[in-house]
């Protein structure tokens, strides 16, 4: 079966997702994440592509990368194989590092750029990793509040930009809810929408001054109203 032919993004941008084999972790160590890191950097050094964001995790990486198709593709080979060979070759083992091939979606507007960012740095405060997005090390959220190496200096002003180039207005847009669902692992997917759920619930109860289950169970005005918030949340 034919694969399927990549979408072009109309801003050149795209959210780039690679996974772990079987789920596996693809980093044990911060050396590994530095290995990818520069792996990264080498292929925004030759011109292939920009990187406007970047997230490690330990069993999956997010990318928000700038480039035409066909060079967003072979960097992207180029650095599976170079980091496989590594990872590999490290830990005495063969096959493959990274599961299928990479993931990409068109980013299609200023809106989602940002969104889309932000999604991305906020995945460790999500996953419960660290408290402030400021602590962990492995993103370019601290490129864009300080300084970095990864996140070109045109990339990083054309990016503070949208916010008047006000590093708090930054820091700000990132600590606003958002439940829209990304370029996500499916479980991750399943994970959020039962705590979305469960927040909802949670503040029904408060405002009601429900305490225990049968309560709400006792009155079909409570299940109606409960039914039509939840609707509301998933469209």
């Amino acid at each position: 079966m034919p694969r399927q032919a990549r979408t072009q993004s109309p801003t050149e941008y795209y959210h780039v997702m690679m996974r772990g084999n079987n789920r596996e972790n693809i980093f044990v160590a911060d050396e590994q994440k530095r290995f990818f890191l520069e792996s990264l950097k080498r292929q925004e050094e030759n011109q292939l592509i920009d990187i406007a964001a970047y997230c490690f995790m330990d069993n999956h990486v997010h990318i928000v990368i700038k480039a035409v198709p066909s060079d967003l593709s072979k960097a992207i080979k180029s650095i599976n194989i170079r980091y496989a060979m590594n990872f590999n070759g490290k830990r005495d083992r063969i096959g493959h590092v990274f599961q299928d091939r990479y993931k990409s979606e068109a980013i299609i507007d200023d809106k989602y750029l940002l969104q889309a960012i932000r999604y991305i740095h906020n995945n460790p405060i999500k996953a419960k990793m660290v408290k402030s997005l400021e602590d962990y090390y492995w993103s370019s959220y601290n490129e864009y509040v300080k300084e970095g190496s990864i996140i070109k200096s045109q990339q990083r002003e054309f990016i503070l930009g949208y916010f008047s180039n006000d590093v708090g207005q930054f820091i700000a847009f990132h600590k606003q809810k958002d439940n829209q669902e990304y370029m996500e692992i499916k479980e991750d997917i399943l994970k959020n929408r039962i705590e979305q759920a469960q927040e909802i619930i949670s503040v029904y109860f408060s405002e009601k001054g429900l305490v225990e289950a049968k309560q709400f169970n006792r009155n079909a005005v409570y299940t109606e109203e409960m039914v039509q918030r939840l609707l509301i949340k998933s469209i």
